[in-house]
């Protein structure tokens, strides 16, 4: 038996004493006596009372281990009956030879043994061997599993990550694989996540992580496998749904979209068709096929009780690790959950998890896989149950076409939306799993829902919930979402950090007007099985709607056309439907991996340079061009300013004024912009689409605007149209717009020269050009390049006036996006330098004097000054908002920019200072594009501050363009040590 318990008791690193604050008496403790407390086993010197009758018991040595406070604590008499023994010997010396048996047994066996004293009396006393078993006995029975970790030093764990880190996020991103390197050759999307799409294994899916041979390797990070942090908690990611050495993890998205399904936006309402014709026939206002749907994919972690139903542990955690052993104990396919348990996405049944059965595993299995920390398996003293907090990978098909409504947990709610999801926050949230067999997602009634962790701090609804930034938590449904979901995870601990998304192509005929995700071919005019053409080879079987891009669609002895396992590709970029991309269409888009790391002033500096290098990963929403024909619409004067317009025509059509528009007169030819009247953008105004008073009142124009539509990230195929609009609407593969843009460049039979409207990021000849002369009748097609690579041109010698010209291409999306002038983070220590720039080279700022200002740098010059940084000279703080002033009088000023330049050629300027947001950090760029007149680029030497994007006129008398810009996506978490 003990010879004390104390249910608290305290002790300080360092220190021989320790309190007993539970007050339990000391009288029964002996010096000799083992004090076992927080799993660590010490020798006691003594025991003692002090004032106030407070209870103290002094140790042998100091207490070499951390600081507990107010833990269990019980004494062990281990030398009580060893004493006892030692006594009964030497009472016993006299009669050695009586007592020789009684001594060996006494040292080797179990049990007990009788002595006999000098006096002829019997001492009977338990063997050394007993004495052990009966203290271990004890300790086991008090401490069970001493080799375990107990739940406080699993917590403490936890509070010192969460203090150590500023969010939930990336500790390490793990290495990548480059484009080259065998046997796993791969294309890297950003640090530790790369493409694989050159077999069938890879379909549908992509990488993270790479090893274990480093000569293959790539990238900065620490640790070949990325190591997640969430909620304190600390996971490394390997096999991961994956069994290949040189792979570490394997992320899964859902099937590509086949033309089948309909969702209708206004009710929530998914519906799987028998067959396109179906589903196109069901198309309402609101009810619409699902052709170019975004994919989102993260990591759900979560706490669960290990026992008899749930009886599986996993190597780190992973409930869907492929590993084969965990420690070196061997790991089986685990049945006894449902495959459910371990998809992926709703319908995957390849992604059962292996482990080991921890209710039949033996000691010494247990000892091995709960002694790696790694694996975070606890015991609990209260409950007297084993835990393991494990993660989950899981990704979602989009509800619909178009974007995500809400994926940032740090981000303001969007129309009172709280939650996790694909529309508004009601109809289209993600269901929350956890420890469930499966889960009802977009469907916040049933399980729950996830919702912004860190804004539970500013919301009445604090019950209970922890505050973790950068995860989603796991709420109830509907009436009492403000509670922890405690029917998911162990005390509600399920978290969810989103990682990022996908754009995914369809399984439809490519079309750049009807079907701009699609990647099959169509068949041939024979009904060939064997044979398919592109969009414009095969007029006979013309693609005149979405419907027809999937009733056209080709395929071979069951083989769909567009896929991997084809090798055949409808696509102007020979993309295929069931590979994943390192970017654009079909590619990796958001990638929301955020490091757990606050972000350094270093970090912001190698953000700065990487944007204007061209290196950091533009983001853009892509704009689908449509063109209206107008002829007598009622129209209204607009009061002084020179212009009329169709009343209330944009709120019509949808159409955001900030953005471009085009009015086309068809009877003269002559072109209003609207962004050259950018008074028209203001007030009353926005609701109307304008054109110049001077066409009359009814003149006959056609509109061309556009419509923003998907999202694409980093490298994508774009599609410019060149040609007169009346040519290009009596074109039916045209008439109904295209993803791309229009050029204002229209043909009149002697023009050689066609600026594309973006910069060129492909190689050679990269450039897909198709025309027709005949409006669609016939088209020709061929691969070009750039004729003039300073000037981003191509060269059609005399394009004829009634040519309408496609130009499919590469190019970057943009790097930074329009913003407002924001608070300086860290005041002057967050302002940069004023950077100017002239040259046409992409590593010379080209991408980002583009995404701000939608102008090309045509600037060749191989001497004088190209690139430079300028010091400022002047500049004011706001004391109260920390903002830079834009008062004309204290406006940054700097030095006049000297870059090399000639007539006409563009320039740019921009001062970065960093900005924090819902407690990420970002770039903000104060800019003004400059205009060459042959001199000088009329620089005026300061830095104008204003929110969005304005005009000013420059030194010289030209108009240019001044705004503010972000970086497009956050840099990362900053730390809040307040």
């Amino acid at each position: 038996m003990a010879a004390f318990t104390a249910s608290q008791a305290s002790v300080t690193n360092g220190s021989k004493v320790v309190t007993i604050n539970s007050g339990e008496s000391i009288a029964n403790i002996r010096q000799g006596d083992f004090l076992f407390l927080a799993g660590f086993l010490v020798e006691i010197n003594r025991g003692y009372v002090g004032g106030s009758s407070q209870q103290y018991i002094e140790l042998v040595r100091n207490w070499t281990n951390s600081s507990q406070s107010n833990q269990p604590a019980l004494v062990v008499p281990t030398t009580g009956d060893f004493r006892a023994a030692v006594d009964a010997i030497n009472n016993a010396n006299k009669n050695v030879n009586d007592n020789l048996v009684a001594m060996q047994n006494w040292q080797t066996k179990m049990g007990s043994v009788t002595f006999v004293n000098q006096d002829g009396s019997t001492t009977n006393v338990k063997t050394l061997k007993q004495i052990e078993a009966d203290n271990e006995a004890q300790m086991d029975a008090y401490h069970p599993y001493p080799w375990a970790m107990r739940k406080v030093e699993f917590e403490a764990r936890r509070a010192a990550n969460n203090e150590k880190f500023a969010a939930s996020g990336f500790v390490h991103f793990g290495k990548h694989r480059n484009n080259t390197a065998a046997p796993v050759a791969g294309t890297p999307v950003n640090e530790g996540m790369w493409v694989k799409y050159d077999s069938t294994q890879r379909k549908d899916s992509f990488c993270l992580g790479a090893g274990p041979n480093i000569s293959y390797l790539v990238g900065n990070s620490k640790t070949n496998n990325p190591v997640l942090h969430i909620a304190g908690v600390l996971t490394e990611l390997s096999h991961l749904s994956e069994v290949q050495a040189d792979i570490s993890n394997t992320i899964k998205l859902p099937p590509a979209e086949d033309g089948n399904r309909t969702y209708d936006s206004a009710t929530g309402v998914s519906v799987t068709h028998a067959t396109p014709a179906i589903a196109f026939a069901s198309e309402t206002t609101t009810n619409k096929v699902v052709t170019d749907r975004p994919d989102m994919w993260g990591l759900e972690a979560f706490l669960r009780e290990i026992n008899d139903a749930d009886p599986f542990v996993y190597k780190n955690g992973l409930i869907q690790s492929q590993a084969t052993s965990i420690n070196g104990v061997p790991t089986v396919t685990d049945n006894v959950r449902p495959i459910t348990y371990f998809s992926w996405y709703e319908g995957d049944n390849s992604s059962r998890g292996k482990g080991v059965n921890w209710q039949t595993a033996t000691e010494a299995e247990r000892i091995a896989i709960a002694s790696d920390p790694e694996n975070n398996i606890y015991f609990d003293d209260a409950t007297g149950n084993f835990y393991q907090w494990c993660v989950r990978g899981r990704s979602f098909a989009g509800q619909g076409n178009g974007d995500w409504s809400l994926l940032d947990p740090a981000s303001p709610l969007i129309n009172g939306a709280s939650a996790l999801s694909f529309d508004d926050g009601n109809i289209g949230t993600i269901g929350c799993q956890g420890t469930k067999d499966a889960v009802v997602n977009y469907d916040r009634a049933n399980g729950g829902r996830y919702i912004p962790a860190v804004q539970v701090m500013h919301t009445p609804y604090n019950g209970g919930i922890k505050s973790e930034l950068g995860v989603y938590t796991a709420a109830n449904g509907i009436g009492n979402y403000n509670k922890p979901n405690t029917s998911v995870a162990v005390d509600g601990e399920c978290f969810f950090l989103v990682c990022g998304t996908v754009n995914r192509l369809n399984k439809g005929a490519y079309h750049p007007s009807h079907n701009s995700f699609g990647s099959d071919l169509i068949q041939d005019n024979a009904g060939n099985t064997t044979a398919a053409r592109t969009w414009s080879e095969d007029r006979a079987k013309q693609i005149n709607s979405t419907q027809d891009a999937f009733l056209l669609a080709g395929s071979t002895s069951g083989l769909s056309w567009g896929s991997i396992s084809s090798g055949f590709s409808g696509r102007p970029d020979g993309r295929y439907y069931d590979a994943i991309y390192a970017s654009g269409k079909g590619g990796v888009c958001r990638d929301m991996r955020y490091s757990a790391w606050g972000l350094t002033q270093e970090d912001f500096a190698d953000a700065d340079l990487a944007v204007k290098s061209g290196e950091y990963r533009g983001r853009e929403k892509v704009g689908l061009t449509k063109l209206l024909p107008i002829s007598d619409s009622p129209t209204v004067t607009s009061s002084n300013i020179g212009v009329r317009a169709f009343n209330n025509l944009a709120i019509e059509l949808g159409i955001d004024v900030q953005d471009a528009y085009y009015v086309y007169n068809v009877t003269n030819g002559e072109l209003f912009y609207n962004l050259d009247r950018r008074e028209t953008l203001q007030g009353s105004f926005t609701s109307h689409i304008y054109y110049p008073e001077a066409w009359g009142n009814s003149p006959s124009v056609i509109l061309i605007y556009i419509l923003k539509q998907a999202t694409v990230a980093g490298e994508f195929l774009h599609t410019d149209v060149i040609g007169d609009p009346a040519k290009i609407i009596l074109c039916d593969d045209l008439k109904d717009g295209w993803v791309g843009d229009w050029i204002p460049n229209i043909p009149e039979g002697i023009k050689d020269n066609f600026q594309l409207s973006r910069p060129y990021a492909g190689l050679g000849t990269g450039i897909q050009r198709t025309f027709t002369v005949n409006n669609g009748a016939s088209w020709s097609s061929a691969k070009i390049q750039l004729s003039l690579p300073i000037s981003n041109e191509t060269v059609f010698t005399n394009m004829p006036a009634n040519q309408v010209t496609i130009y499919q291409y590469d190019t970057e999306a943009k790097k930074v996006s329009t913003a407002t002038n924001s608070s300086v983070y860290a005041g002057v220590e967050g302002l940069g330098y004023v950077w100017g720039t002239s040259f046409y080279a992409v590593t010379w700022g080209r991408d980002l004097a583009f995404s701000a200002t939608g102008k090309l740098l045509t600037n060749g010059f191989g001497t004088g000054k190209i690139n430079s940084h300028y010091k400022l000279d002047n500049f004011a703080l706001r004391p109260t908002t920390n903002t830079l002033d834009h008062n004309n009088s204290r406006e940054p000023e700097h030095q006049i920019l000297d870059l090399a330049g000639d007539v006409g050629d563009v320039a740019f300027k921009a001062l970065n200072y960093n900005v924090v947001e819902n407690q990420q950090g970002f770039i903000n760029y104060a800019y003004t594009s400059l205009k060459h007149d042959g001199t000088d680029y009329g620089d005026d030497g300061k830095i104008h501050i204003v929110d969005g994007q304005s005009t000013m006129l420059d030194e010289n008398g030209n108009t240019v363009l001044v705004g503010t810009a972000r970086c497009v996506e956050p840099l990362g978490w900053i730390k809040n040590d307040k």
